[in-house]
């Protein structure tokens, strides 16, 4: 390779170092005074709950809750090195697929590179709230619908709705800091030069996300067999489409290859909004066979529980890169049976 990999700036066929300063010993982040002391600084979540419970019938009743929860005092990391002017914009086409929104082929815009004047300045990051910037939210707002008998024959049923969806907006805090500027000053943050002040999916609205649990019991009487079952209908995992975009697919948008990088450096784009789309629901039903022989003050059950007994092969979790798009890497326990046996003295 014909370059000094000591000059940290471009030479022969290197390009320059993201961060001039790697290797040494330089604390590159610093905290806001703001921040480390005074009242009502740290993260917090609040959570609101309101509920109505009425008896319909005798041994029925229903209920209705609603909850909501959001989240406050977010902290970022500012590079005060750069600003949005110091970042190019431009976008990609999708590729056409018809697993992608309305078959792919769309263009995906807002997405910005470090201008290569810009790129390799060593970092100067400041930890601070992201009220300092603008608006930012989380919040989650969610409902329960359930119902409950309790029959004279034995019959117990119980079951219910959950839905809810999540509202992210940190667009007032992107357009000026860009997203690397997200981080923890505990946990750590990557201070990728890539993103930029991109708008893209700054502000999410997820789907509203709905499960169905049910669960049922019956003793039959005079011969004492316990019967029972649950089920439940949940939603997938959600997805996400992680595309490495060539050259040939950014490179007619933004002019040039990527700063710091060469023709065959990729850049990564998601696809799709998150939360707008997720895979197949999932459907488990779990029985229980028990029978009690009772002699005395002592009391023998004999059962067997059967998970999964629709032998469901639901897909639980996959490939969120584009190269494997979703490829199962787990799918829900195949149907097994578990004996038990319980004796009471």
């Amino acid at each position: 390779m014909h370059c000094d990999l000591t000059n940290p700036a471009a030479n022969g066929e290197c390009q320059a170092i993201a961060n001039s300063n790697f290797g040494k010993p330089v604390s590159a982040a610093s905290a806001d005074p703001e921040l480390l002391r005074g009242w009502g600084l740290r993260n917090y979540n609040w959570e609101f709950s309101t509920g109505v419970q009425h008896e319909v019938f005798p041994r029925v009743s229903v209920d209705i809750g609603y909850f909501r929860r959001w989240f406050g005092n977010f902290q970022v990391v500012d590079n005060l090195v750069v600003t949005p002017s110091d970042f190019q914009e431009y976008s990609i086409v999708a590729p056409v697929d018809p697993r992608l929104p309305d078959g792919g082929g769309y263009t995906v815009p807002g997405l910005y590179d470090i201008r290569p004047e810009a790129f390799g300045r060593p970092g100067n990051y400041l930890i601070q709230l992201s009220d300092n910037f603008g608006k930012q939210i989380e919040h989650w707002n969610g409902f329960d619908f359930n119902s409950s008998a309790r029959m004279s024959n034995g019959v117990m049923l119980q079951g219910g709705v959950s839905t809810g969806r999540t509202t992210t907006d940190d667009c007032d805090v992107v357009s000026q800091i860009g997203r690397t500027g997200f981080g923890s000053a505990l946990s750590g943050f990557t201070a990728s030069p890539s993103d930029g002040p991109s708008p893209l999916y700054c502000h999410v609205d997820t789907l509203w996300l709905t499960q169905v649990k049910l669960i049922g019991s019956y003793t039959v009487p005079r011969i004492d067999v316990q019967i029972a079952g649950t089920f439940q209908n949940r939603p997938g995992p959600q997805l996400a489409a992680n595309y490495n975009a060539p050259f040939s697919v950014y490179g007619p948008s933004l002019g040039r290859v990527v700063s710091g990088g060469n023709l065959n450096s990729t850049v990564s784009v998601n696809l799709i909004e998150p939360g707008s789309m997720f895979g197949e629901r999932l459907n488990v039903l779990d029985l229980r066979f028990n029978k009690i022989v009772r002699a005395g003050a002592t009391r023998l059950s004999v059962g067997v529980d059967v998970y999964n007994a629709t032998n469901s092969s639901t897909v639980l979790s996959q490939n969120n890169n584009y190269a494997a798009w979703q490829v199962p890497t787990a799918i829900v326990t195949p149907r097994f049976a578990k004996f038990n046996v319980t004796f009471d003295f």
